[in-house]
C-alpha cells in the first residue's frame, strides 16, 4: 500500500499556496458524471483501492476484473471483482497474525496472497533480505498447509533496479541456504516506478541489508518515462527466466504516476501514460523470457495505482467524495471498453 512519506520526493516542501492552487485547479478535472452502465472487465485489468471505496461498484465502471487493497480481510464482492490478500510483514509481527491468516484461508480458499508489500523500501516492510526469506517461508508454509489451493505471491519489490535484484538474488540464495530448496512462487509480482535510489534523497532509498549509498539515479523527468517502464519489466521477466520462474505467471500490482502537475505531468500527459503503458502490457511478449502459457506474454496481470489515494492523487481513477471519474478513470474506462467492446 501507499503509505505517507512512502516515496518522498519534493512536493512534499511545496508551499500552501501551490497546494491551493492544485486543489482548485483540480476540482474542475472531476467534474464529470461517471456513467451508470458497467463496463465488461479485462481478465487482466485491475486496480489498487488505497483508501475505503466499495470494490465492485468501481471495477464495474472502470472494466477492472481484479483489485487489491494491501489487506487480507474477509471476501465482501464473491467472485466480481476478485481480491488479492495481502499480509503486511514488519520485523517482528505480520499483519493479519498467522491465527487470523489460517481463519482466512479457510473461509476463502484458493485465493492469490501476497506475501509482503515492498520489503526492499525501509518504509515500507523494510526486511533484510534475509528476514524477507524467513518470514516468506513461514507465511509460505502456514496458507498451504491451512489451503492447499491458495496461490502464493512473491512481494513486489518497488523498481527492477540492479540494487532491487541484488535484494531478490540475497532473498533466493538465503532461502535456499535456510530451507534447501529454492524459493516456491505461484505468482511473482512486481511494481514499476521510476524513482531515485540514493540515500536522503527523493525516491525509494537503498534496499534493507544492501551496503550502499546510491543505485540508479533517476531524475524527475524520468518518472513518465515508457521506455524505462518497458525495460524495467524485460529485465525482471529475464531475470525470473534465469533464476527457473519462467513458467510462473507475473503480476504488475503497482504502477501510475506519483508525480503532481506542476512538475510535468498534468492530467493530458497521464492519460497518454495510461494508456501507452496499457497496450504495453497486453502485447509485450518474448520468446525467450516470456509465460509459455499466456503465448510468452511478459505480464499476466496489472493493477494501476490507484483508485484514489490522498496522498499521491495525480493517478487517481475516482473523485469518491462526488462519486465520480477523474479524466484518468475514463482513460481507464475507455481502453478497457475499446479492448472488451470493440
Amino acid at each position: 500500500m501507499i503509505l505517507h512519506n512512502r516515496h518522498w520526493f519534493p512536493t512534499q516542501i511545496l508551499s500552501w499556496g501551490v497546494l491551493l492552487l492544485l486543489l482548485l485547479t483540480g476540482s474542475f478535472l472531476y467534474s464529470i458524471e461517471v456513467p451508470l452502465a458497467s463496463v465488461k472487465p479485462l481478465a487482466n485489468a485491475g486496480i489498487g483501492i488505497s483508501t475505503h471505496a466499495p470494490a465492485d461498484i468501481w471495477a464495474a465502471r472502470l472494466g477492472a476484473s481484479w483489485y487489491l487493497n494491501w489487506r487480507a480481510i474477509p471476501d465482501s464482492t464473491g467472485d466480481y471483482p476478485k481480491h488479492w490478500k495481502m499480509v503486511k510483514i514488519s520485523a517482528s509481527s505480520y499483519s493479519p497474525p498467522l491465527d487470523q491468516i489460517r481463519q482466512l484461508a479457510i473461509e476463502h480458499p484458493g485465493r492469490v496472497w501476497i506475501l509482503g508489500n515492498e520489503p526492499d523500501v525501509v518504509w515500507q516492510d523494510n526486511l533484510t533480505p534475509e528476514a524477507y526469506a524467513q518470514a516468506y517461508h513461514e507465511l509460505y508454509q502456514t496458507i498451504k498447509e491451512t489451503d492447499p489451493s491458495a496461490l502464493i505471491a512473491v512481494a513486489g519489490i518497488s523498481q527492477t533496479t540492479p540494487l532491487r535484484l541484488e535484494y531478490l538474488d540475497r532473498v533466493l540464495g538465503a532461502y535456499q541456504r535456510l530451507f534447501n530448496r529454492n524459493l516456491p512462487a505461484d505468482w511473482w509480482t512486481v511494481h514499476a516506478y521510476v524513482l531515485r535510489e540514493e540515500k536522503d534523497s527523493w525516491g525509494v532509498g537503498i534496499p534493507p541489508g544492501i551496503d550502499a549509498s546510491e543505485g540508479t539515479l533517476y531524475e524527475i523527468s524520468d518518472h513518465g518515462r515508457l521506455d524505462l517502464f518497458e525495460a524495467q519489466l524485460r529485465e525482471f521477466r529475464a531475470w525470473m527466466a534465469h533464476n527457473g520462474y519462467r513458467d510462473v505467471p507475473l503480476a504488475l500490482t503497482e504502477f501510475g504516476i506519483l508525480m503532481p502537475p506542476e512538475y510535468g505531468f498534468p492530467p493530458q500527459t497521464i492519460t497518454q501514460y495510461l494508456f501507452d503503458t496499457f497496450q504495453l502490457l497486453l502485447t509485450m511478449q518474448d520468446e525467450r523470457t516470456g509465460y509459455p502459457p499466456d503465448n510468452n506474454r511478459l505480464i499476466q496481470r496489472w493493477a494501476w495505482f490507484s483508485l484514489s489515494d490522498p496522498d499521491y492523487p495525480t493517478s487517481n481513477l475516482a473523485d469518491l467524495k462526488d462519486n465520480r471519474l477523474t479524466p484518468i478513470g475514463f482513460a481507464y474506462r475507455d481502453f478497457i471498453r475499446s479492448i472488451t467492446q470493440p
